[in-house]
């Protein structure tokens, strides 16, 4: 099994900031079950190499293949998974704004998010709907760092949300694979070929552009946004530091490792959270009755984490490369249908900028999975 986190949404996932895995310690077993049922004119494995996500997750650090779907009924599926995503991500945008524009208390906001995955998690362990994962003292230190980066991204995003356009935020939030490609050049010591580190510049330029145009700019939205990209790429490292020996256990799977993150960054926010917000705050807003503000908070902390459970069926039914390439649509439709759903004005610099980021992150992806492609046939 390959343990890490790709640098994400979400959202966060979390971009982020949010968490995904590659589960490749399915893989092997799964390759052969579906070798033994397919004719093998119809299987096909892909290559996967290191691949990093932009909110919201785990890197795969093996570079054994990745079953890409095949035929018409798994294409279907694949597109399901695809389309559920997509629709979720878009709505959960949309109501976690609306949210945060009628009660503004992004820390706890941010806080019942984690929460809500975690009961969900624990539920399922607790009635045998997923496997229970291997918990030691051991893990839960290696899970430390990790953990702790993870709520840093996820409050930052929540807190930008909360101060500027959603679509402002994602442009920015589409800068975090400049700070993947120096904190692991920094501190794991991994490079690149020049040619993935110049698709960063137009990742740069654009990010530049927009936020130099944008209407609704705010330093702090714009501050949150970036130490949220700078938390996720760290993540990624100490997951890369840290989970190295916790490879190899069955139990382990991303789904899992989600479960046990959200139960720690949810401990570990609560007492800033309290600190913040003033203790609890209470439902309440000014002209809008408690049931709706109640609808609203609830259904955010729901698609928060039923967006991170749909994206990882995505993954798992595609190669790296193309759930990258999916992951950068997705940003382009929920920077979309913010902008029609709030109908935010947006000047043209601002388009040409948002563009030009978002163009670069897509040539990041790729770039940067060919370079992984090349390394095994130079080494």
């Amino acid at each position: 099994m390959a343990i890490g986190f790709v640098a994400g949404s979400g959202s966060s996932v979390l971009g982020r900031s949010q968490w995904v895995s590659t589960p490749l310690q399915k893989e092997t077993r799964a390759g052969r079950i579906a070798q033994s049922r397919v004719a093998p004119t119809r299987c096909a494995l892909l290559p996967m190499g290191k691949f990093d996500r932009s909110s919201t997750k785990l890197l795969a650090s093996s570079a054994s293949a990745a079953p890409e779907a095949t035929g018409g009924a798994s294409t279907m599926k694949v597109g399901f998974y695809f389309g559920l995503w997509y629709f979720l991500n878009v709505i959960f945008n949309i109501i976690n704004k609306q949210t945060l524009n009628m009660w503004s208390y992004p820390w706890t906001l941010s806080l019942v998010q984690l929460g809500v995955g975690a009961t969900y998690c624990t539920i399922q362990w607790l009635i045998g709907t997923r496997k229970r994962p291997n918990v030691s003292w051991g893990l839960l230190k290696a899970l430390t760092l990790p953990a702790a980066a993870h709520t840093l991204g996820h409050i930052m995003s929540c807190l930008s949300f909360s101060s500027v356009a959603i679509s402002f935020t994602h442009i920015v939030k589409s800068a975090e694979p400049v700070f993947g490609a120096v904190c692991a050049a920094a501190f794991l010591g991994e490079a690149y070929p020049f040619y993935v580190y110049l698709t960063l510049i137009p990742i740069i330029f654009g990010v530049a552009l927009s936020s130099a145009t944008e209407l609704t700019f705010t330093w702090m939205g714009f501050i949150t946004a970036m130490i949220s990209n700078f938390a996720f790429a760290m993540r990624n490292v100490f997951s890369k530091i840290t989970m190295a020996d916790y490879k190899s256990d069955s139990t382990l799977s991303s789904e899992n490792i989600y479960g046990l993150i959200s139960i720690m960054a949810f401990l570990m926010e609560l007492p800033f959270a309290i600190y913040f917000d003033n203790g609890i705050p209470a439902m309440v807003a000014a002209g809008i009755p408690f049931a709706t503000l109640f609808r609203y908070f609830m259904s955010s902390c729901l698609l928060y984490h039923l967006y991170n459970e749909v994206s990882y069926l995505a993954l798992g039914n595609v190669s790296p490369v193309t759930f990258s390439v999916g992951n950068t649509i997705k940003r382009v439709i929920i920077i979309g249908a913010s902008i029609v759903f709030f109908k935010t004005k947006v000047m043209p610099l601002n388009a040409v900028g948002s563009i030009v980021a978002i163009v670069g992150t897509f040539l990041y992806s790729m770039s940067k999975n060919k370079a992984a492609q090349a390394k095994p046939k130079s080494a």
